[in-house]
Parts: C-alpha cells; sequence; structure tokens
C-alpha cells in the first residue's frame, strides 16, 4: 500500500495554516463610531484590570487597532478615561432631566407624583444595571486613581446634582415635601443611591430593581414626604 504524498493529503492543514496566517481584517468604521467603539473597549478593560494596572497595548491589543489608530483619537491613557467619565455623566444627566420632565408633568396634570418619582428610581437604577462598566469605572476608579479625574467626577456631580434637585424642588413647590434643606436632602439622596448602586447593582449579577427601588423609596417617603401625603398613599 502507498502512502499519500504530503502535498496531496485533504486533511485541510494548509487551508488552516493559510487562513490563520491571514492578517484579521477590521471592518471601516466612520471616525467617530470607530471612537466610540474604543471608549467601549477601554471601559471593559479598565473596569477588569483598573486604571493604574492598564496601559494603552491592553486596550489597542483588545480593541484590535494598531496604536498609531488609538492615537488618532486620544492623546493618551488619561485621555481616553477622561472620555469614560464623560460618557458616563452625559447620559446620567440626559436621564435626570428625562425623569425631571416627568416628574413636572405627573404634577402638572395632578397624577401620583409618588409613583412617577419611583418609575424614574427604577430607570436610574436600570441605567447602571445595564453599564456595570462604565459605573465601576467612574466610581471605583476615577475617585481615587488621579486627582485631576477626581476634580473632574466632582464638576460634572455638581451638573448632575442640580439636576436632582430640581425633582425636589417640584415636590416642594406641590406641597409634599417637609420643609427642608434641598441642599442637605439632595446630597444625601444622591449619596446613598451611588452606594446602594454599587453594592447592590453593579456587584449583583442579577439584581432584582423592582425590589430594591420599592426599598429606596419607602426610605424616601419616610424622610421626606408629609405624614398626611405618606397616610393618604397608603
Amino acid at each position: 500500500m502507498s502512502v499519500p504524498d504530503a502535498k496531496n493529503r485533504s486533511d485541510g492543514k494548509p487551508v488552516r495554516e493559510a487562513i490563520a496566517g491571514r492578517p484579521v481584517v477590521r471592518r471601516r468604521l466612520p471616525p467617530e463610531q470607530r471612537r466610540e467603539e474604543v471608549v467601549e473597549v477601554a471601559t471593559r478593560v479598565f473596569a477588569e484590570k483598573g486604571y493604574r494596572a492598564t496601559n494603552i497595548t491592553d486596550i489597542v491589543v483588545r480593541a484590535g487597532i494598531g496604536r498609531g489608530t488609538f492615537y488618532l483619537y486620544f492623546d493618551s491613557k488619561q485621555d481616553v478615561f477622561l472620555g469614560i467619565i464623560e460618557r458616563y455623566f452625559s447620559a446620567f444627566e440626559a436621564l435626570l432631566k428625562s425623569n425631571q420632565k416627568k416628574l413636572a408633568q405627573a404634577i402638572e396634570n395632578g397624577e401620583n407624583a409618588i409613583e412617577v418619582w419611583r418609575g424614574n428610581m427604577l430607570e436610574i437604577l436600570r441605567y447602571h444595571r445595564d453599564n456595570p462598566d462604565l459605573t465601576s469605572v467612574v466610581y471605583r476608579d476615577a475617585l481615587g486613581s488621579d486627582q485631576h479625574f477626581a476634580a473632574r467626577v466632582d464638576e460634572l456631580t455638581v451638573t448632575a446634582r442640580g439636576e436632582l434637585r430640581k425633582d425636589f424642588e417640584l415636590l416642594e413647590a406641590s406641597g409634599l415635601l417637609r420643609k427642608c434643606n434641598l441642599d442637605v436632602v439632595t446630597n444625601m439622596i444622591l449619596g446613598s443611591s451611588i452606594y446602594v448602586i454599587m453594592e447592590n447593582v453593579v456587584k449583583n449579577k442579577k439584581p432584582d430593581l423592582e425590589a430594591i427601588t420599592d426599598e429606596m423609596i419607602e426610605y424616601h417617603i419616610r424622610a421626606l414626604i408629609k405624614t398626611d401625603v405618606q397616610k393618604a398613599a397608603n
């Protein structure tokens, strides 16, 4: 029995080797879309490794791009990290404004403002559940990695806090809120909400958002809503 010549074997090995040797062809994307893709990849890498342990090579390898492509959009690791921070707060601020509009309409139309408030809180929890890496990078790494990052987070938090304060101004004007210092209340609600989000939403693989929302709103009602309104609600 003759042994087949290696060159004529049909086991597919030469074909597999040829395919494996081909360079990976990246799909062409518009510049802004490519930039967003790099931000998304960088967010995942920072969330996994932390800011200090991550380098640009980690990002470009994961994204499947060259360093030159990275530098078309960002000057440094710090630059892309700032882009992540901006991305988080831009979306969060937009959500707070949308929630505020729904609350204002509910009060104007004589609807159940507390129920709308609950729905708004649920939307906030959903946003963070759906963006766990983004949330972790901002609240775990940004505040502790670099003074420049912490300063930017503080600056953007002021904007978010201002939008949230408007919710309490609406509730106060509608006669639902106890007499209180709105600045203190806003800081308390925002600070405690972030802690709950990090511990009970982001770290929990399958958070029960409805149950968490009910706990948070029940606590807020007892602390902030007038007693007669609470009785009427019950």
